[in-house]
């Protein structure tokens, strides 16, 4: 079956479209956009086979969108409906790619013709890049792991935990060659973190993005002293209007080439640069810390990259940075808040500790063991920690691997049990106080039936004298569970009550005796 996708506002246009389809053998129209915008989402996240557009589709030109297409999608086909009768158009649609224009009024024989070329060069290409994707893989082995570090919202802590990640696994792992990208255009801080100082920017390699080549970019990376590369922030704005979505797809798709690890602090806003990044990563790690106004910037940036075609929700991360014991929203709450992978290692609130390597601009300064041990479990969780080398062994063997993992499943099947224990050595405790403050509520009850059954038996007192009949009168105010332990007799002027208090219910025996007393009023 081909995958048609139909790019058109005009329900005219739509409504031959459609009818025209249904009669082409094998053709399937699974969705109609209205905008270039969803278009160019949509056929990134579906890849259909043929994409029918017509010419007055916006916002964007024709001759964009079809070139956007075909880079995000390189084997669908474009069929162009030129309804405009522009020349000029026709000819800059089919420069950009397009592998047909069918001129308006539309006829049936051209679009069969069209479609059938268009669906068999979608065919050929499907196959010839899946060759090169298999090849590709056996001639480099691999290539590079691509994780962007977001923030939910700005000062949570994302630029810090994607910069000290990098620093941790360049000097834990031999051999491993690791590329930091700082795509927070707006308000980048790695370089002031690392002490760096740019030559060349992410602005000078996005200018030459399209002839973009391995060592232009190697040129542009600032080498830390700890072994790390560096691909800074522009110190002028203006600049970042170079790094567009496309020049930022084709910068990390050339440091995958050369690079093990490549992560990238994508920052704090939806920017196209950003969820470009988004869309080609392995992983995305979206930094919250545990308050409502992050889950709520949280939940605006995930459906801004929802609305855009480049991540569902359900294949993020989501890091809880600055855990404290006085945090109104614990980890189960904010595991709820979200359907993304919560990541069970939590990062403590360290400002103190973490501000002396900040303003010394060293990491190294930050000397909290917990610290560096909770990057490297996040790492592992994400896949960061396990990314293979290309030009040297990790500092542990292979064979020291399955151990390291043994001890970790033993040291997380220690800690359950301990849980466990403690749970099982607290339940005893909980149902004695529960047990004690329900009989606490039936003694107070108790003392309230013996009053209610002293008055009653007063009452009776009063009108018969008979003591006989007092009794049944207050046998009768109580519940049947205490009926058969009631006692009354007359002191004076006055009627008393003894029974017995229920022992967790009535008629479950006595836990002691108590007695109330009502004044017997003489009928006139």
């Amino acid at each position: 079956m081909t995958k048609v996708v139909v790019g058109a506002a005009d329900q005219a246009i739509i409504s031959e479209l459609r009818g025209m389809a249904t009669e082409i053998e094998g053709a399937e129209i699974i969705s109609y956009l209205e905008s270039t915008t969803e278009l160019s989402a949509y056929v990134a996240r579906v890849r259909p086979d043929v994409v029918l557009l017509h010419d007055r589709l916006g916002p964007q030109a024709t001759a964009d969108v079809v070139r956007e297409v075909t880079f995000r999608s390189p084997a669908t086909s474009v069929l162009v409906v030129n309804t405009k009768g522009d020349l000029g158009g026709a000819i800059g649609a089919m420069e950009a790619g397009a592998k047909g224009v069918l001129s308006y009024p539309l006829a049936f024989d051209d679009l069969l013709s069209k479609f059938e070329a268009a669906r068999g060069w979608s065919e050929r290409m499907s196959g010839l890049l899946t060759g090169a994707v298999a090849d590709s893989a056996r001639e480099l082995g691999r290539h590079g792991r691509l994780t962007v570090v977001a923030g939910a919202k700005g000062g949570v802590g994302a630029t810090t935990v994607a910069t000290h990640m990098a620093i941790d696994l360049q000097r834990k792992v031999a051999g491993i060659k690791v590329c930091l990208v700082d795509l927070d255009l707006q308000a980048g801080d790695v370089s002031a973190i690392l002490d760096a100082r740019r030559r060349v920017s992410i602005a000078d390699v996005a200018k030459v993005s399209q002839d973009l080549s391995a060592s232009t970019i190697l040129d542009a990376l600032v080498e830390h002293e700890s072994g790390i590369s560096l691909l800074l922030t522009p110190v002028q704005v203006a600049e970042t209007e170079h790094v567009t979505a496309s020049a930022v797809r084709a910068i990390l798709s050339l440091l995958r080439q050369e690079f093990d690890v490549i992560l990238v602090d994508g920052g704090s806003h939806a920017t196209p640069a950003q969820a470009a990044a988004v869309e080609v990563a392995d992983e995305v790690v979206v930094v919250v810390t545990p308050d409502v106004l992050a889950m709520r910037s949280y939940r605006r940036t995930v459906e801004a990259w929802e609305s855009l075609g480049v991540r569902a929700e359900q294949e993020l991360h989501v890091l809880v940075n600055r855990v404290s014991r006085d945090d109104v929203l614990n980890m189960d709450a904010l595991g709820r808040l979200t359907s993304a992978r919560l990541v069970g290692t939590p990062l403590p609130a360290m400002f103190r500790r973490l501000e002396r390597g900040i303003n010394a601009r060293n990491p190294d300064e930050v000397n909290e063991a917990s610290w560096w041990k909770g990057l490297e479990r996040i790492g592992g969780e994400i896949g960061v920690h396990g990314a293979p080398t290309r030009t040297g062994p990790s500092p542990t063997s292979s064979k020291d691997k399955p151990k390291r993992r043994r001890g970790t499943r033993a040291k997380v099947r220690s800690e359950a049990g301990q849980v466990a224990v403690e749970t099982v050595a607290l339940v005893p405790l909980v149902i004695f106080v529960c047990l004690l403050v329900w009989q606490l509520g039936l003694t107070a009850l108790s003392l309230s039936w013996a009053g209610n059954a002293a008055n009653a038996a007063a009452r009776e007192y009063a009108v018969s004298g008979d003591l006989g009949k007092a009794n049944e009168a207050a046998r009768d105010a109580l519940p049947s569970g205490m009926r058969d332990a009631v006692r009354v007799a007359v002191d004076g002027d006055s009627v008393r009550v003894v029974t017995q208090v229920p022992v967790l219910c009535t008629g479950c025996g006595g836990l002691g005796e108590i007695s109330q007393s009502s004044h017997v009023v003489e009928e006139p």
